[in-house]
């Protein structure tokens, strides 16, 4: 079992690192309105951030694509991309 808890901690930071990574994607997206490459990258971070316990990262990133899918009012959608990149600042340094 301790073989399992290590390489999930492995893919845990790998997964931090990429989101934080992403961050300036979304930011980038979202600046530019390119609302569906900001729903893909948000569907992507949603569906894997849960699968390594970062489940509020992952409600962030769920919330933005729903809000992309539903049209909702840019003003709204900022608000919500900020609520993710927060989430993403809340993430574990690495070593």
């Amino acid at each position: 079992m301790a073989e399992f808890e290590a390489r999930m901690a492995v893919l845990r930071e790998r997964f931090a690192v990429r989101a934080r990574g992403d961050a300036g994607l979304v930011e980038a997206h979202a600046r530019n309105g390119d609302r569906s490459a900001l729903r893909d990258l948000c569907h992507a971070l949603a569906g894997t951030a849960g699968m390594f316990g970062f489940s509020a990262l992952g409600d962030a990133a769920g919330a933005v694509e729903d809000a992309v899918d539903e049209g909702v009012a840019e003003v709204q959608l900022q608000h919500l991309v900020t609520q993710l990149l927060a989430e993403v600042q809340r993430l574990p340094q690495g070593r």
